[in-house]
């Protein structure tokens, strides 16, 4: 092998290596500062990178948040809804396979911590409107899985959904409450919300 396709593989390598430490840089940065609150000076400066570097391997905020998401997805892990029948397992009762989700997902919003959470220019980025999209659909479709017996509206997925969202967690997190306590008190409430549509239900069709 010619020492030019030796060179050609270790630039490669080392354009790499470069790459990741500017991804690794910005990631934990906008863990701590957000995205508007971290500069590409910042992140030059935590990488060990020239500013130049940093605009070379991502031109503007564009190209440069997609490609932190998908190495914090990387590194998190989020549920996927496809896995949401394995995820539940054998659990019978609404209560028990609405417990099997809330905890997968407050353990995701655990891993996740700050870097799941936005402020409100953050919200007006195309990237993170669709992250936040995402995240929305999967819950509801894990309400609808878990709740199937129960066939659940619009209404209702919405309603239990909300228990099961990012910023409910964060509320209770906030409070000191922990994961696996949040996970109980969601579900708790959403089992209390249903049992009185039911009985709401049943009491109009009385005659």
């Amino acid at each position: 092998m010619s020492p030019r396709r030796y060179d050609m593989k270790d630039r490669k390598a080392s354009i790499e290596s470069t790459r990741r430490r500017i991804l690794d840089a910005t990631v934990k940065l906008h863990g701590e500062r957000g995205i508007f609150g971290t500069s590409w000076q910042d992140i030059a400066a935590a990488a060990d990178v020239s500013v130049g570097t940093v605009y070379k391997h991502f031109p503007s905020i564009n190209e440069l948040v997609p490609a932190c998401g998908d190495l914090l997805m990387e590194r998190i892990q989020p549920p996927r809804p496809e896995d949401a029948e394995e995820i539940i397992g054998d659990a019978k009762r609404p209560a028990e396979r609405l417990a099997k989700v809330a905890n997968t997902l407050f353990e995701f919003y655990e891993r996740g911590g700050a870097h799941l959470d936005a402020d409100l220019r953050e919200r007006e980025l195309p990237m993170v409107k669709e992250w936040e999209d995402y995240l929305r659909a999967m819950v509801a479709h894990f309400v609808r899985v878990a709740l199937s017996e129960l066939a659940p509206g619009e209404r209702q997925t919405r309603a239990i959904g909300a228990l099961f969202d990012f910023p409910s967690f964060r509320a209770m997190r906030a409070r000191g409450i922990t994961p696996a306590d949040a996970a109980v008190q969601a579900v708790e409430m959403a089992v209390l919300w249903i049992e009185a549509q039911s009985n709401t239900s049943k009491q109009e069709e009385r005659p």
